[in-house]
């Protein structure tokens, strides 16, 4: 669809009919005529899209009319018309009528498509400044705000990548994005605790219901962001 399009807006570019039948489509370094490639004015993939066995015509008799450069125009609207709109109608009319069962779609008129994305699936490419850690997470049962070893996980935690953030939320809260508002909405809060009896060779594990982080009490922050990593990137059940 992408070629077909450019092969329109270089027929636009002509001035002398003449010059049209001479137009190509560059196919992978190779110049062919679109006639050559067979297309009809029939929707070939929707068989697949819409649970149908043969194809849908976009014009009666649709598959037997060649699409040529003369026609070519005809035949990009009317595919982008069904895969876009009549062929999804049903569809989306039941999407629609199912929402507005749970909360009436007309009352997100005021809202921007960003930020209705951001309340319904929340923050995808969260970040966390030292203050927010601080403020938003919780150190109990061997850790207060003041322990090194939390201090050292707040440092570890700002300095993770936006891959290594998600991971961390996912192995910590089971999602890998945060609500509107990041840290300050999740709830509960994120909770780290001091894990008994571990040092250097054990890695953190988690109770992810409750976003329970249980950290041992590492001796460097170099040791803590390689545990904490291997831990995020473990599969399974194995840490919690």
């Amino acid at each position: 669809m992408v070629k077909l399009q450019e092969l329109v807006n270089e027929k636009h570019n002509i001035l002398n009919e003449d010059e049209l039948d001479k137009l190509s489509l560059n196919m992978n370094g190779e110049n062919v005529k679109l006639e050559d490639l067979g297309l009809t004015f029939q929707y070939s993939p929707s068989s697949r899209i819409f649970g149908l066995d043969d194809g849908i015509n976009l014009i009666p008799d649709g598959d037997n009319e060649l699409v040529t450069i003369h026609n070519v125009e005809d035949y990009l609207s009317l595919t982008l018309d069904l895969a876009l709109n009549k062929g999804i109608k049903k569809q989306m009319d039941a999407f629609r009528a199912g929402f507005n069962q749970v909360f009436p779609i007309e009352k997100l008129a005021p809202f921007s498509p960003f930020e209705v994305k951001s309340m319904l699936c929340g923050d995808q490419s969260p970040v966390f400044t030292k203050d927010d850690i601080i403020k938003f997470t919780d150190p109990k049962l061997g850790y207060t705000r003041e322990s090194p070893a939390f201090l050292k996980f707040v440092n570890v935690l700002v300095d993770f990548t936006d891959a290594e953030r998600k991971a961390f939320l996912q192995f910590t809260t089971g999602c890998s994005s945060l609500p509107p508002g990041g840290l300050a909405n999740l709830y509960p809060r994120l909770t780290i605790v001091r894990k008994i009896d571990a040092g250097d060779g054990s890695y953190p594990s988690v109770n992810t219901c409750v976003h329970y982080l249980k950290l041992p009490d590492y001796s460097t922050e170099e040791v803590m962001r390689e545990k904490l990593l291997a831990a995020t990137s473990e599969k399974g059940f194995h840490l919690n």
